[in-house]
């Protein structure tokens, strides 16, 4: 019988591998088709790999605007300068973190280089983003996955999807910033629910990807410091909430304390002229671009809310849960204060993801909470609202080689069509 037992583990085993295998040739046929069916069975260790993969490809077909002014035209016109430059890796390690320098970030401007000294296909730098972003992406999809306790729901599903969308594949256009969010979260969500302390280098290297993830790592470790203060984050998170605005002036002086290499960049983050930029662009955008981000902070705020008045003592029976809610109350209440300084607002979306990793765990682990599955339905109209938009806002980056394309076609097909352009002429 005990030989028996070893014989089928062995042979389930290698079932598994060999299933695998199939998986990872079958993506050179049709890499987002077996992307979709890898997600079926997310259980398996090899779905999770299956997924990063998928980033790497959709770097490489990742869509740059031939003009404009965006964050992915610039990195390619920077890279293909660094491809026809003699620029030496001794010159560009001494100008990282120079006064004057415009390099306050290690990663980007490294991998641009040494990718640069391969080839000057931006397309490859954009694969190159996609491996390291889609990694990190990966494992927290995965690591959250692996949390959850009970019975998967349709609704779970939901703030799944959306957990997923706050900082999607697409954003590598903007590789510092959100590659740089996806490595704090990584090293810090098993810091908070398993103790961790190893993983938390990650959350300082976070940092060398964008120097902005300074004031993250200073949260996090004022945390640390405080530890679970519940009433404390929950006051602070409620009176954030109702801040309308901060003198960004007082913002530069308060900041001034920094390093003078973080000098210029503090004064255009907090420039008063900088703010005015950015809410008349914003006024431009369509009203679904305004308003999606406003439906995830009413979720969270009613999620919030329940939580603390009517969950608070039961979440007391699991520690590492109640320690993750109190920080993601300590990090949204800081967060919605940068959030009034020009382009801050990008961190309340690192907010939202550590609060959906809470709810989502949650409603996996106390479904049975009086008042929850009520709570549940009255969130799906917004995140199916911000769920939808997300995937709009993802259309402009990606085209129909994304979508039906492989790595063969892919080499010699560039893709420079957004899947929406065509959608709109389809339909207008």
């Amino acid at each position: 019988m005990e030989e028996q037992a070893i014989q089928g583990k062995i042979t389930r085993i290698t079932d598994r591998r060999q299933e695998g295998l199939n998986y990872y040739i079958s993506f050179l046929v049709w890499p987002f088709g077996v992307m979709l069916a890898a997600l079926r069975h997310w259980e398996r260790p090899w779905s999770k790999n299956v997924f990063w993969i998928f980033c790497i490809f959709f770097g490489f077909t990742f869509i740059i605007a031939k003009e404009g002014s965006d964050d992915a035209s610039r990195h390619a016109a920077v890279f293909i300068d660094y491809a026809r430059s003699d620029l030496t890796m001794r010159e560009l390690w001494s100008s990282f973190y120079s006064v004057g320098s415009k390099y306050v970030d290690i990663v980007q401007p490294l991998t641009m280089y040494l990718v640069s000294r391969i080839t000057n296909n931006p397309s490859i730098l954009f694969a190159v983003f996609g491996l390291i972003f889609g990694y990190f992406y990966s494992r927290n999809i995965w690591y959250v996955l692996g949390q959850m306790k009970g019975k998967i729901t349709g609704i779970v599903v939901l703030y799944i999807l959306t957990f997923a969308l706050f900082i999607p594949i697409w954003v590598i256009g903007n590789f510092r910033m959100w590659a740089a969010a996806q490595v704090f979260v990584f090293g810090t969500l098993p810091y908070l629910l398993e103790s961790n302390n190893k993983r938390l280098i990650w959350s300082v290297v976070s940092v060398f990807f964008h120097f902005s993830f300074l004031f993250p790592v200073v949260i996090l470790l004022l945390f640390v410091l405080l530890r679970d203060k519940l009433h404390i984050y929950f006051v602070f998170f409620i009176v954030t909430a109702f801040i309308k605005e901060i003198n960004l002036l007082w913002v530069d002086s308060v900041l001034s304390f920094l390093p003078d290499i973080f000098g210029s960049k503090i004064s255009g983050y907090a420039n008063p002229l900088t703010a005015e930029i950015i809410r008349i662009e914003s006024q431009s955008y369509n009203w679904y671009i305004q308003y999606y981000g406003e439906a995830i902070q009413l979720v969270v705020y009613i999620f919030v809310l329940f939580v603390y008045f009517f969950s608070r003592k039961i979440l007391k029976d699991f520690p590492d849960l109640f320690t993750l809610f109190c920080f993601s109350l300590l990090f949204y209440g800081c967060a919605n204060i940068i959030s009034l300084v020009p382009s801050g607002g990008r961190f309340i979306l690192v907010g939202n993801t550590f609060m959906f990793t809470f709810f989502i765990i949650f409603m996996t682990l106390l479904p049975k909470i009086k008042g929850l599955r009520v709570l549940e339905l009255l969130t799906v109209p917004a995140l199916l609202f911000f769920c939808i938009v997300a995937l709009r806002v993802g259309m402009d980056y990606y085209g129909l080689m994304t979508i039906f394309g492989n790595p063969f076609i892919a080499l010699f097909n560039i893709d420079s069509y957004p899947l929406i352009s065509g959608i709109k002429r389809l339909l207008f």
